[in-house]
């Protein structure tokens, strides 16, 4: 019986929480780097993102997702590098990781030569590979039984440590237009927990994951409408995307709102500093029949550019990551 609950917990995980294997944002861009390796670097200066999701507010021990993650590019090496660390907990169960970046940013076409960490590069093709180690948790004391007599597992603290891999592909055409595909979970390597009675098995699959947006600027560029899409799937789960607009104001101030499959309206709003410093916050709320249930859900992150020199500077354009 406590396997059929434990599954049963993460079947519903699985519809709302895109499986809650890889990891879920409503800021679209802040965190694209996390689930596609090939950003890494295509923006020609150092990047970093610090991030905090809380999910689902009315249900006890909602899941919740703190990341930190930062990328770069080698100059004039057509390379670019990062990484993550990522903590996550969905009531009982948890994980703790990283992962390291490497993508090959090509550029396919250019201004005044190949200056790309200056920003003057109008097309640019990036693939990208990562290298993760997560640990996965289970307090088996958190699981509730039907019936004294239930089995339950042996241990109340057993973790797994898990490899696995990514692959992705981006494209980029200045501010105008970006695209990208990625799968997380290529190893697909299933974690299992011992029970009294057998095991506990959690089965890891690949992910596929699209992001697509761009930039409409008008106003000498004063004022924009950022489109976005994004489409992910796993198998077994109902396929969940957005499609959303943000509009920019003197490339300081925005406001934006997605809409999510599945019953979801995202509300964005954030601002940048002189283009080092950016804060963004989104509130998602679900207006479906049971959104009194589960509660609303908030993220926030916080964004931060490293440019190489003053002239690298002039050239990285607005602090946001698209």
């Amino acid at each position: 019986m406590i396997k059929k609950i434990f599954f049963a917990f993460f079947g519903l995980l699985s519809v709302g929480l895109y499986a809650q294997q890889v990891e879920d944002f409503s800021l679209l861009r802040e965190n694209a780097f996390v689930l596609n390796p090939a950003l890494a670097g295509t923006e020609g200066y150092i990047h970093g993102t610090a991030t905090f999701r809380k999910e689902f507010l009315s249900i006890d021990q909602s899941p919740y997702t703190a990341m930190f993650a930062m990328d770069g590019q080698i100059k004039e090496k057509h390379i670019g590098l990062g990484g993550y660390v990522i903590h996550d907990v969905t009531g009982p169960t948890g994980k703790t990781g990283g992962s390291f970046a490497f993508a090959y940013n090509l550029p396919i076409a250019k201004k005044r030569g190949f200056r790309y960490t200056n920003g003057e590069v109008d097309h640019v093709l990036s693939f990208g590979a990562a290298i993760s180690v997560v640990q996965y948790r289970l307090d088996g004391s958190q699981l509730l039984v039907n019936n004294q007599g239930d089995p339950g597992l042996y241990t109340t603290g057993g973790f797994k440590v898990f490899p696995d891999a990514s692959f992705g592909i981006y494209y980029k055409w200045k501010e105008q237009l970006f695209a990208g595909v990625s799968v997380p979970q290529i190893m697909g390597l299933n974690v299992n927990y011992r029970a009294s009675d057998g095991t506990a098995e959690i089965k890891k699959v690949q992910h596929l994951n699209i992001l697509v947006g761009g930039k409409i600027a008008w106003d000498k560029e004063n004022f924009s409408i950022d489109p976005i899409a994004s489409f992910r799937w796993v198998k077994g789960a109902p396929p969940q995307g957005d499609v959303g607009l943000r509009f920019v104001i003197y490339k300081v101030f925005w406001v934006g709102t997605n809409y999510r499959s599945l019953n979801y309206e995202v509300f964005e709003a954030g601002f940048n500093v002189k283009n080092v410093f950016m804060l963004s916050y989104s509130y998602d709320f679900n207006f479906s029949k049971y959104s009194k249930d589960v509660g609303a859900t908030h993220e926030l992150s916080i964004s931060f550019n490293i440019p190489r020199s003053s002239r690298v500077w002039r050239g990285v354009g607005p602090a946001l990551r698209f």
